[in-house]
């Protein structure tokens, strides 16, 4: 009986590290998810019209997190919304610039619908 025990203490030492190493792979992949999920850093890049009293000139590059951008234009975005649309990743630029230009394409529909606010936006301040 007692290398029936002996054998029952192997599998229950084995099943013991299977859980410990479970419980330290779900450790190492939490610790993985959260830096995942941390702001990287981005270029994005204006591809929208000029906007009144040089608030954001086109192809104006911003580099940092989606946040700090987004905070560096608070102000711009209370008024034109759309301007988030139009800041897109320096990688993509060629691509995006092809479809401002492209009657028919949504970035042709928001780059008409900024510059038509933009002129709303130059008109009232006058």
């Amino acid at each position: 009986m007692a290398k029936a025990t002996t054998a029952s203490a192997t599998v229950a030492e084995k099943d013991a590290e299977k859980v410990q190493a479970v419980e330290n792979t779900t450790t190492e992949e939490k610790a993985v998810k959260t830096a995942n999920t941390q702001s990287e850093t981005v270029k994005l890049i204006y591809i929208g019209p000029n906007l009144p009293k040089a608030m954001l000139p086109c192809n104006k590059i911003f580099e940092g997190t989606d946040k700090e951008i987004e905070e560096e234009l608070s102000f711009i975005l209370e008024k034109f919304p759309l301007v988030r649309k139009m800041l897109v990743p320096i990688s993509e630029l060629a691509d995006k610039k092809d479809k401002v230009k492209t009657t028919g394409n949504v970035y042709n529909k928001y780059y008409s619908d900024l510059k038509a606010a933009a002129l709303a936006y130059a008109e009232q301040e006058v």
